[in-house]
């Protein structure tokens, strides 16, 4: 596993900022430093990122992951041995009222002659938590620092969900944006969890919209490979992003004689691709999408990776929207940044 060096931060700040050159009169923050997943990257300035909305943690929603003025993040997904729901916006008491039903819940479960709907709690030591278990399942509420979390395993195994809730609540910790942990572990919005370098599911997905350009969002995901997953190329896999999986847009038109160009994301080499996205109310956009695919079969963790940077006119809020030209120039400084994080 690559260190990350002072040298490569340079290298990476360089490439943003020759990205930048082309928009002098849309200047953006500094550069700053993001993780997601086992992953880190940088980025052209400040960033709003997607979260779950409140409601999504009492019962479920359409597109249950957007940012703070309801636009739509439907790429994000946080899985980590379990799905996660993560939110920066509900209060103290609200949190404590959908707490409460799901401890009344537990407490009244414990009289049934049914396994699968008996449920009992889980140790947890710390405050304004729960954690519970089930015959199949197990997951856990917390409130910290203005932020809820709530997690959830599934399993066929009955001690399997309960041992993995139990092994990331252990390894749970609240962090700020800026924070890029050392040692094995993921990153997820806000927080991180400290592992030993091994997960059986993961499929981290974070969706950010930089605040001086709204409307540009960049969503960076990291798949763990499994061995059941189809066998893709990378440039399978963006034919059928592009065309099938996203739901971008009514047409896509790749940019280019040869759209398809080599591209190496933590050194690994995959494919690249700019298109012209008529969305499905006849407007026209841009998007920049990267995607390098992973090995199941080899001997240290070898996951999918995918950057897709869009250009969305309507949330411009005022702003010009960046050119094709601008959302390419960013997204590929953006792409050069990819690394697997530290470790030490």
């Amino acid at each position: 596993m690559r260190q990350f060096t002072h040298r490569w931060k340079l290298i990476a700040l360089a490439s943003l900022t020759c990205a930048m050159q082309s928009v002098p009169s849309r200047a953006m923050a500094d550069a700053r430093q993001e993780c997601v997943g086992r992953y880190e990257l940088t980025i052209p300035g400040d960033v709003d990122v997607a979260l779950t909305i409140p409601t999504a943690f009492s019962k479920p929603q359409e597109n249950p992951i957007r940012f703070s003025d309801d636009q739509p993040a439907t790429h994000s997904v946080f899985i980590y041995d379990g799905t996660f729901r993560i939110t920066g916006t509900m209060s103290r008491a609200d949190f404590g009222s959908i707490l409460g039903g799901i401890k009344t819940r537990v407490s009244s479960s414990t009289a049934s002659t049914d396994e699968n709907t008996r449920f009992e709690a889980i140790p947890v030591g710390r405050p304004d938590s729960f954690a519970w278990a089930g015959h199949r399942a197990a997951g856990f509420y917390i409130y910290e620092n203005g932020r809820a979390i709530s997690f959830r395993e599934s399993s066929s195994d009955p001690s399997s969900a309960r041992q993995r809730t139990e092994d990331v609540l252990k390894g749970l910790a609240i962090r700020h944006a800026n924070d890029i942990p050392k040692g094995d572990g993921v990153c997820l919005p806000d927080m991180f969890i400290a592992d030993s370098g091994n997960d059986s599911a993961r499929q981290i997905g974070v969706t950010f919209r930089l605040k001086n350009h709204p409307d540009v969002t960049i969503f960076f995901l990291d798949e763990k490979a499994l061995a059941a997953d189809p066998k893709l190329t990378s440039k399978q896999k963006s034919e059928f992003v592009w065309g099938y999986e996203y739901g971008i847009g009514k047409r896509i038109k790749l940019d280019g004689p040869m759209p398809y160009r080599s591209v190496k994301l933590d050194g690994r080499e995959g494919v690249a691709t700019s298109a012209t996205i008529t969305r499905d109310d006849d407007s026209t956009d841009y998007g920049y999408l990267a995607t390098v695919q992973g090995d199941s079969s080899a001997p240290v963790d070898t996951p999918n990776l995918l950057l897709l940077v869009e250009r969305n006119a309507k949330y411009a809020k005022g702003n010009a929207p960046v050119s094709a030209d601008e959302l390419d120039q960013i997204a590929k400084g953006i792409a050069a940044s990819i690394r697997r994080r530290p470790i030490q």
